[in-house]
């Protein structure tokens, strides 16, 4: 089923709507939890959603992925195999956490009681119907971003409340048990909720053949994001950390938005494009791709230029160091943006190879470059060591893209411009009008090197 441009814009809007709602409620969210808890909650929270994460990506072997692009999903059989699997996988996950929660513990010196209690959040979730990959497999952009909205409203509302009630780490993980209730039971109101045991061994069989390259990148996606918050947190104090994931909560965002953009709606964009040729293709997301990075560059631009004076205006005190980290944070997140729409439109085309290679460079990049960067100009080196990781994933993709005849190099190289013209302008602009620059307090920390 080929998508028309109007019904590509028309899911673009939706998602980028949602999005900018979902991000309006985790940003209130956020703000009003800086006044209820303390920094090294903040720490102790990005600290324990790591783990839950990074055990549920380590071992994912793209149910939801399958789903949308697998012939065979609307065989009830097929549909009824992928919940069995995901809530199996759930209960290995839960038992694997509950495990490791003492080592972890002692590691990181957080209470192991807390790892054990994440990790029930995720028996919930696996028993969540397989009706909300459904919504994207048939493009119903409406209803699966509705969907997304109203499951995030409640889980800030829960958040907000309970820690108002304790600001204490128990209250924000007794929420994520009632929010993830909240989901399980709202996606079993959705069309095609009914599921039951099941194990056809050729739908699992289908599912595991694509999934292992899933779980590579998931795997490989999951070392990427998050090796910089596991290293930094036992590097620096947890109050920093907290900082630290202040602003690298806001940098995500446009990146996740280009994800779910990708994901949402590139992904099943070319997957369904089964006849098409790779020249159509690529014709057919030239004009989406120039409206949505467009808005990317500029949104990338301003954040840079004003990222102090943003964090100024919402936080207190306590968090002002967040203004520079994030500034420096946006740089790469124009490389993960690009990286993330050429990952996706190649996942489309069934070669997801090319992702797993990019991620594993990636990796590899940030690996030696973070622990340098911090050694040689501290908490500023480090945040240039992932920046040049970011730049690493692209390479690879790139040459993927060329290879499989739907390359958009050049375009990216003008988006690029763009982003560094409109930057250095607002840059300048502030400096003229007595304004400094959103670098300002980190330039004395390089020259002395780092923090």
């Amino acid at each position: 089923m080929a998508i028309t441009q109007k019904k590509a814009m028309t899911g673009a809007i939706w998602t980028i709507a949602s999005f900018g709602g979902t991000t309006g409620i985790r940003f209130v969210s956020n703000v009003v939890l800086s006044r209820l808890i303390t920094p090294e909650i903040f720490g102790i929270a990005m600290v324990l959603s790591t783990f839950r994460s990074g055990i549920e990506l380590l071992t994912d072997v793209g149910i939801a992925q399958n789903v949308v692009r697998s012939r065979n999903a609307d065989d009830q059989s097929f549909q009824n195999s992928a919940w069995t699997l995901q809530f199996v996988r759930s209960l290995l996950l839960c038992s694997i956490l509950s495990i490791a929660a003492y080592p972890l513990a002692n590691l990181y010196e957080i209470p192991a009681t807390a790892i054990q209690l994440s990790a029930v959040t995720i028996i919930f979730l696996g028993l969540s119907s397989t009706s909300i990959f459904y919504l994207q497999r048939n493009l119903q952009f409406g209803r699966a971003n509705m969907f997304e909205l109203s499951c995030d409203f409640v889980t800030a509302v829960l958040i907000i409340f309970f820690a108002y009630m304790s600001p204490t780490i128990w209250s924000i993980l007794i929420s994520g048990l009632f929010a993830a209730v909240f989901r399980v039971g709202l996606s079993y109101l959705l069309p095609r909720a009914r599921n039951w045991f099941e194990w056809n061994r050729v739908h699992v069989r289908e599912i595991f053949s694509f999934g292992k390259w899933m779980f590579l990148s998931s795997l490989l996606s999951f070392l990427c994001m998050n090796f910089d918050k596991l290293y930094l947190a036992k590097t620096i104090p947890l109050a920093t950390v907290g900082i630290y994931a202040i602003a690298r909560t806001i940098a995500d965002l446009p990146a996740f938005l280009a994800g779910r953009l990708g994901y949402s709606l590139i992904f099943p964009m070319v997957s369904s494009q089964h006849a098409a040729t790779r020249f159509e293709i690529r014709s057919g997301l030239l004009a989406l791709r120039t409206k949505l990075l467009t808005l990317a560059a500029l949104g990338v631009a301003c954040g840079i230029a004003f990222s102090d004076v943003a964090v100024w205006i919402i936080y207190d005190p306590r968090y002002s160091d967040a203004g520079w980290i994030l500034a420096m944070l946006l740089i790469g997140t124009w490389g993960a943006i690009l990286s993330a729409f050429s990952e996706f439109t190649l996942l489309g085309l069934s070669k997801p190879g090319y992702g797993v290679v990019a991620n594993a460079l990636k990796l590899a990049g940030i690996l030696l470059l973070l622990p340098i960067g911090y050694q040689w100009m501290g908490l500023p080196g480090a945040l240039i060591g992932l920046a040049v990781g970011e730049i690493v994933r692209y390479l690879p993709l790139a040459i993927g893209s060329v290879r499989e005849k739907t390359s958009f190099l050049l375009h990216d190289l003008a988006m690029t411009a763009i982003v560094v013209a409109a930057t250095a302008g607002l840059m300048w602009g502030r400096s003229a009008a007595g304004y400094g620059t959103s670098l300002d307090a980190v330039l004395p920390l390089l020259s002395a090197g780092g923090v």
